[in-house]
């Protein structure tokens, strides 16, 4: 009974934390300097004009009425159509959908694997060169911000070695080639993966460097089994429910990441449609995605409780 009450105490925080949030950001957009009438690359249109354009496009109603406009289309199923292409929002976003899906499902899979392993190897090598190379590394690329690393990534892969392509999901023409696609997802999904990387490995590293002292691992290795097995099925189902709970709270901050490289690569994801929506006032496409983006957080929260609630039922994170 008491977790029926906090699953519905979550539903309705969440749908409360929603409704503020539109509300919020609609206000932003709505006393922002920018307008969806430059949206052409036209900046030099009169006043009238622009009047004329906002008017018809009603966006020159008070604040509250225009939020009770876009709020009862929303609660009939309606999110409207781009003020800027006129295309259905529904439609606008499932390619932008899909990119930002490969991006950061691969990229979490590769910091995950990637975080565990290390991890493995600082601690088996605590106080090595190797746990100290390992941290210096990943510390310096965690003391970077993402767009910075974003930067370095162009600079070194696309102008000084140009290996690598360094905006765009595709070249034009090469949409369907899977292999064009893979090439132009390496530096987005190297600098999202290193950007994280760091606090991810201290997490699973500290996990792991408690677990040593637990009774039944010293009772594993005073039986005399092997380190790979301790390590290997011991230490780490012990650990795992730790670190994938960590995964799930810093959800909204690895998506935010996520934006911020779709950005600066001009990766066609949401968030790189998000900003652009946001800069030219784009309101249904804007606020959609704003509302996604908190429900991907939702989801990506509530998935992580649920596998650390398989992998160790004893573990409670509500």
């Amino acid at each position: 009974m008491n977790g029926v009450k906090i699953s519905i105490y979550k539903v309705f925080a969440t749908c409360f934390l929603m409704f503020l949030s539109s509300f919020l950001c609609f206000a932003m957009l709505y006393y922002s300097k920018a307008s969806v009438v430059f949206a052409s690359g036209n900046d030099v249109v009169s006043l009238e004009t622009k009047n004329r354009i906002e008017a018809n496009l009603n966006l020159d109603k008070p604040l509250v009425e225009q939020y009770k406009i876009w709020l009862l289309k929303v609660f009939k199923g309606d999110f409207g159509t781009s003020l800027i292409s006129g295309e259905k929002v529904l439609s606008l976003i499932v390619e932008p959908l899909k990119n930002t899906f490969i991006l950061t499902i691969i990229s979490l899979f590769i910091l995950f694997f990637l975080s565990i392993v290390l991890a493995l190897f600082c601690v088996v090598y605590q106080d090595s060169f190797i746990d100290k190379i390992i941290n210096f590394f990943t510390l310096s690329f965690f003391a970077l911000p993402p767009f910075a690393l974003a930067l370095i990534h162009i600079l070194i892969f696309g102008f000084f070695l140009k290996i690598l392509p360094i905006s765009g999901v595709s070249d034009i023409g090469f949409e369907d080639d899977l292999l064009n696609r893979f090439e132009h997802l390496i530096l987005p999904l190297s600098t999202l993966v290193l950007s994280h990387l760091a606090i991810f490995l201290r997490i699973a590293r500290a996990s792991f460097v408690e677990s040593l002292n637990q009774v039944f691992i010293l009772n594993a290795f005073a039986r005399g089994l092997s380190k790979i097995r301790v390590y290997g099925h011991f230490i780490l189902k012990y650990s795992l429910g730790v670190i994938i709970s960590y995964f799930g709270a810093s959800a909204l901050s690895f998506i935010m990441g996520a934006y911020v490289v779709e950005s600066i690569f001009s990766y066609n994801g949401i968030g790189f449609l998000m900003i652009q929506s946001i800069i030219f006032k784009d309101y249904p496409v804007a606020m959609f995605l704003i509302m996604l983006s908190i429900l991907m957080v939702n989801f990506f929260i509530l998935i992580s409780t649920l596998l650390v609630k398989i992998i160790n039922p004893r573990l409670n994170y509500a």
